[in-house]
């Protein structure tokens, strides 16, 4: 008697059990501190009830992981969460996925006057930074250039190397931005040239554009006898995309009038 009561408790637990709504699993990091997973601005989660505008399902949290890399190779941004949802559905391989990104990104190029890339900045692995309007792809060759039109590096847009090729082959190229025509070239210039500390006039963003080169080399750039760009951190895209030939002119250097 004993043994058949036992027996309708086990069965009575496992029903129980059996019957409980299954808890949603987060993937977990495998790197410390070992929390949520999560790919681009996407929570990775294993059951299909959990997928949100912040969750994606997936059960190959590597082929989900793949797949936002290709989106920012392409695109230059993570992929969104219903993005990530869509090609996980669908199991897009990877080689259709590239090929599809990168037809929507020729498609960019070949009307970039009209793209999300006009009145932004963008820059290649071919160390170039370009100025983007109707017209097309205008280069700013220099940091007093892109100070002059208020250009800031931090904003630019960065062309992936596996659309680099199309960038250049599509692309309309226009006339390099010319110091002159900037909206700050006066001011600028006076700075560079007169010692003009005054930054009032400028916005605030500039300034700090400007500030931020001064502390990166522990002296003015735009200073008297400072006659070279200072050595930087590996990768700086300020020595990387810019030519900086005309500190040959700052008051003091060879080349100054």
């Amino acid at each position: 008697m004993k043994k058949i009561s036992f027996g309708i408790a086990i069965c009575a637990f496992v029903l129980f059990q059996l019957s409980q709504p299954a808890q949603a699993k987060i993937w977990r990091s495998p790197s410390y501190p070992y929390g949520d997973l999560v790919v681009g601005h996407c929570i990775l989660v294993d059951t299909i009830s959990e997928a949100d505008d912040t969750h994606v399902y997936t059960l190959n949290p590597d082929n989900t992981t793949a797949i936002n890399f290709e989106y920012y190779e392409h695109w230059n941004r993570n992929a969104r969460c219903d993005e990530l949802q869509f090609h996980v559905d669908h199991n897009t391989p990877i080689i259709r996925l590239r090929e599809w990104l990168r037809g929507v990104a020729i498609g960019w190029y070949q009307n970039i006057g009209t793209s999300h890339f006009k009145n932004q900045t963008v820059s290649t692995p071919s160390h170039e930074w370009f100025f983007i309007d109707e017209a097309g792809a205008h280069r700013i060759p220099d940091w007093l250039t892109a100070l002059s039109w208020g250009l800031l590096m931090y904003d630019r847009i960065s062309i992936g190397l596996p659309v680099s090729g199309d960038f250049h082959k599509y692309v309309k190229f226009s006339t390099p931005l010319n110091f002159g025509d900037g909206n700050y070239a006066d001011k600028v210039s006076s700075i560079w040239l007169e010692n003009d500390t005054d930054y009032s006039t400028l916005p605030n963003r500039l300034v700090e554009e400007i500030n931020r080169k001064d502390a990166d080399s522990s002296y003015p750039v735009l200073g008297n006898g400072v006659c070279t760009y200072p050595g930087t951190y590996p990768g700086d895209p300020y020595r990387a995309l810019l030519d900086w030939g005309w500190m040959l002119r700052n008051p003091g250097c060879p080349m100054a009038n």
